[in-house]
């Protein structure tokens, strides 16, 4: 199969959502509760540009996982289908639509008092990261079965 000028387009898009979606979370890399003195704002300067280049990369990975697994997903004959009695794809859709807006919501509820919530924080990314994890876990066993 071929990339179609619509696909590519659709590739890009998703790429750049990615990005957007991890520099909201991250406040676009701002770190406001440093105590402002020449060097924290050098040492500010020097993550925002580190922040910015990593969502750069989080969206060419993340953007590209999600466009490729359903671009080129599995197609199943019309036997298979009429087999099949619940649709997994909507009710993972709609989780991850759930789950998304409630982690973003509790982590921009923590940054503004960041230092304060380390731990919780920690917590709340390693959430995020099995959630990402289950997602690629779920799309690869839905599409690629053996």
């Amino acid at each position: 199969m071929k990339l179609r000028p619509l696909d590519i387009t659709a590739w890009i898009f998703t790429i750049i959502i990615m990005s957007l979606v991890f520099l909201w979370i991250g406040d676009f890399g701002s770190l406001s509760y440093l105590a402002q003195s020449p060097i924290s704002s050098y040492v500010e300067n020097l993550w925002r540009l580190m922040y910015i280049s990593a969502s750069g990369v989080f969206g060419v990975f993340m953007g590209s996982l999600i466009f490729f697994s359903i671009r080129f997903r599995y197609s199943e004959t019309v036997q298979e289908k009429q087999m099949r009695k619940t649709d997994v794809t909507k009710v993972v859709i709609t989780v991850l639509v759930v789950s998304g807006i409630a982690l973003a919501y509790s982590i921009s509820q923590y940054f503004s008092q960041v230092l304060l919530y380390q731990f919780s924080l920690g917590l709340l990314v390693g959430l995020m990261i099995l959630l990402f994890s289950s997602l690629i876990f779920v799309v690869y066993k839905e599409y690629y079965r053996d």
